[in-house]
């Protein structure tokens, strides 16, 4: 008999094909079942937190897709893309203008949305489709935003009118001179220099060679360069003029410095399908008809794609990637280098020297073939996580010092069963606080892939609800990263597309102990009702403090009203920031103002809470509503930290036995863990003996409702209650949890913990007590 522990499960749910691997390190950290857990860094796993309700999407009938804004670090939207139009999601709410969603029209079909791509630069998030000019949607304001065509041009304009006369006082013969002028903006404008004016000719002086030269002035021009053709057919630079005239007394050209070409590879509708940003260039890709070239912007200058001959530093950049095959450009990824990834190969994009990226130095090469499908990839530090084209497989793209080249890597190998015979449609990565990529299956199942490569942990887990998953998009929100989804549910027999927000994780963030059960969100399209209200309340005027001594509660902010006569208030009082201490629910008797009435105590009023001012307290609620968008369905429900009995919502509500301050309410979710069968590194034949399990000790985090047993058919329950108050939640469990489990022999010695109630779970490890067999 011995107690062997699991420490790490930092392998996540493994193949069934791996379940002879004993010889892999990875083992014996993997798991059988990993469903509706998240895989922590760290090593262990914790129930997922559940999905808040925010708003079914316009047209419910029809896909729908979610893409990520980021204004600023505190300003963040997920915008809602469907049947030509846009609608904006912020901070788990839409955005709203004079009372009604606020929207903008777009010319994207239901049909175009899954072929959309996108990239940003601060407010501006460009937009393209094969089928569509590139465009620019905008943010002007919370509720202003404009969705635009690029003007594939400088961002100031040309000069005109440019006349060139002879100068005074020359004689003999004359020779043909010919001008162009280009408008240069200011430095804090990024000194971008226009398109070329029209050509003026003139005739000058052999004696007095040159021109006097006038235009029109443009606005925001900081100064205006000057190119001359001198009979060589080149526009060589000769100076420049901070005005709208400029004199030429016989000035060089200089023909390393010509006049730029004015050049739109999107004439035609020959647009772009991906687009990125690399080394201060916008950078476009496969068009239908060049499906292997790549467009790069001028320096600093995005919508000027012109270039110079010969030439120079900041020109535009067109190359097309030359190959066996025609492999279409997928996605641009800007990490140290360009990544283009095509449909059957991994190309580098970059300098020749170390100069950074020009038309003379650029090149590309192949780093692997293995081929992406069309789901924009994630980035993680310098690595790029995608899809493969074939097999339903994620790979990752990073730089190995050793290969001097980037070197792919299939993540996804030992646990294939959770890819193969599926396709991968969408992908969303949350950096913070876990590090997880979130992908939606073509079945609707949500997976997750906790990915931390300096720490080995490569860790899969599978997740489900009542409906199906369609669309993911995450942008950050505090500190945290949060996902947004789109999930496709049955209400009532009708189908409904629904935008939720995965809820925050961190319980104990603003608090600790009892306060925790205040953000253990642990439901599907779910909602909350908070009564808690801001100020103290004070009862007074008791005799006995007992039910049904009439007392007078006084608020320090106006809350109540007239109608609010037969509704409950409660109280807590003598708590700590770890503990809620004493509950009192008083019953409103009679109405005297907006900061006072007459209650009557339910029970015996404890002595923190007689003639003592509560900084804890709301009106609480029997009959919860607005839950409309879950008409017909069995909720789950944690009220003030207890786990109520399920409910079935009618005419858009739920009633409870008793009034509640704080309740969670929403789809339940079953969260399943389970262990690979049982061996020893130091002695792989154990796997073959039969095995008995006497006990199994968790070591928890943060944890109640703990069921643990050999399989999801033989659970026990760990009883946790021990020194609370009456009223007073189970305290959250940080240690071991011991359960004595059914004894029977068999071949696997598994072991399996499920939590089906809406309540924290995090594992750390497992210690199963085994006796051993022949």
């Amino acid at each position: 008999m011995a107690d062997l522990i699991q420490p790490s499960f930092s392998a996540g749910e493994m193949s069934p094909a791996t379940f002879a691997r004993v010889d892999l390190a990875r083992y014996y950290t993997g798991l059988r079942t990993c469903r509706n857990f998240v895989v922590l860094p760290e090593g262990g796993v914790q129930n997922r937190a559940g999905l808040e309700f925010t708003a079914e999407v316009k047209d419910s009938s029809v896909f729908t897709r979610l893409v990520p804004f980021q204004y600023s670090t505190q300003q963040t939207y997920v915008l809602e893309f469907g049947n030509q139009y846009i609608r904006f999601v912020s901070e788990g709410g839409q955005v709203t203008s004079g009372g009604t969603v606020y929207e903008i029209a777009s010319p994207y079909t239901t049909a175009d949305l899954s072929a959309l791509q996108f990239t940003q630069s601060a407010d501006v998030l460009t937009l393209v489709h094969p089928s569509y000019a590139p465009r620019e949607l905008k943010r002007l304001g919370a509720t202003n935003w404009t969705l635009t065509e690029i003007s594939f041009e400088p961002d100031i304009s040309a000069p005109s009118g440019l006349t060139a006369a002879a100068r005074s006082g020359g004689s003999d013969a004359t020779s043909n001179y010919e001008y162009r002028i280009t408008a240069v903006s200011s430095f804090a404008s990024g000194s971008v220099e226009s398109w070329p004016s029209n050509t003026a000719t003139v005739d000058s002086w052999d004696s007095l060679p040159g021109a006097t030269l006038s235009w029109t002035a443009v606005s925001g021009a900081d100064h205006y360069n000057v190119y001359k053709n001198k009979s060589s057919g080149v526009f060589g630079y000769i100076g420049k003029a901070t005005t709208n005239a400029f004199t030429d007394i016989n000035i060089t050209p200089d023909a390393d410095k010509t006049v730029p070409v004015g050049y739109n590879p999107f004439d035609n509708a020959n647009y772009p399908s991906t687009v990125g940003y690399f080394q201060q260039r916008m950078v476009f890709a496969a068009s239908s008809s060049q499906p292997q070239t790549i467009w790069m912007s001028r320096t600093s200058d995005f919508h000027n794609f012109g270039y110079s001959d010969p030439s120079r530093d900041d020109d535009g950049i067109e190359i097309t990637l030359a190959s066996r095959e025609v492999n279409q450009i997928r996605h641009l990824v800007s990490l140290r280098e360009l990544l283009a990834l095509t449909s059957g190969a991994e190309w580098s994009i970059t300098a020749a020297d170390e100069s950074g990226v020009t038309p003379d130095s650029i090149s590309a090469i192949p780093q692997s073939y293995v081929g992406t499908n069309s789901v924009i990839p994630a980035v993680y530090g310098n690595t790029a996580l995608y899809v493969q084209a074939r097999g339903g497989k994620l790979a990752t793209l990073a730089y190995n010092y050793v290969a001097d080249g980037f070197v792919a890597q299939d993540v996804s190998v030992l646990s294939s069963h959770l890819m193969r015979g599926y396709t991968l449609d969408d992908m969303a990565f949350t950096l913070a606080p876990n590090g997880v990529v979130w992908i939606v299956r073509n079945d609707g199942a949500l997976l997750g892939f906790t990915f931390m490569a300096d720490q080995q942990v490569y860790a899969w887990h599978r997740h489900d609800t009542d409906g199906v998953f369609e669309s993911v998009a995450s942008v950050p929100e505090g500190d945290e990263d949060v996902l947004y989804a789109i999930v496709k549910r049955t209400i009532n027999g009708v189908t409904k597309r629904y935008i939720e927000r995965m809820a925050s994780r961190q319980l104990t963030k603003y608090g600790s102990g009892d306060y925790a059960y205040d953000r253990a969100f642990f439901v599907d399209c779910g909602l909350t009702y908070d009564g808690r209200q801001e100020g103290t309340a004070t009862l007074t005027g008791g005799t006995d403090w007992k039910y049904p001594n009439p007392l007078t509660l006084t608020t320090s902010a106006s809350v109540f009203t007239s109608a609010m006569v037969g509704r409950s208030v409660m109280l807590y009082g003598g708590g700590t920031d770890d503990t809620i201490g004493d509950v009192l629910v008083a019953k409103i008797t009679a109405y005297s103002s907006a900061t006072s009435v007459t209650v009557e105590p339910q029970t015996i009023v404890p002595d923190s809470l007689q003639g003592v001012s509560a900084t804890r307290w709301g009106l609480a609620a029997t009959t919860i509503s607005g839950l409309g968008h879950l008409e017909g369905k069995t909720v789950s429900i944690l009220a003030d930290g207890d786990v109520m009995p399920q409910d079935v919502v009618s005419s858009g509500s739920i009633t409870l036995d008793s009034p509640v301050l704080v309740a969670h309410i929403g789809l339940p979710i079953t969260a399943d863990f389970e262990t690979l069968d049982i061996t020893m590194q130091n002695n792989q034949a154990f796997l073959a003996n039969k095995k008995r399990i006497n006990g199994v000790t968790v070591l928890c985090q943060e944890s109640r409702g703990l069921f643990a047993g050999s399989d999801a058919d033989h659970l026990y329950e760990f009883k946790q209650r021990a020194t609370e108050n009456y009223g007073e939640p189970i305290t959250l469990l940080t240690g071991r949890a011991e359960i004595p489990v059914s004894c029977d022999w068999n071949d696997a010695g598994r072991m399996f913990i499920r939590q089906s109630d809406p309540l924290p779970l995090t594992i750390l490890g497992v210690i199963p007590n085994v006796q051993a067999g022949g």
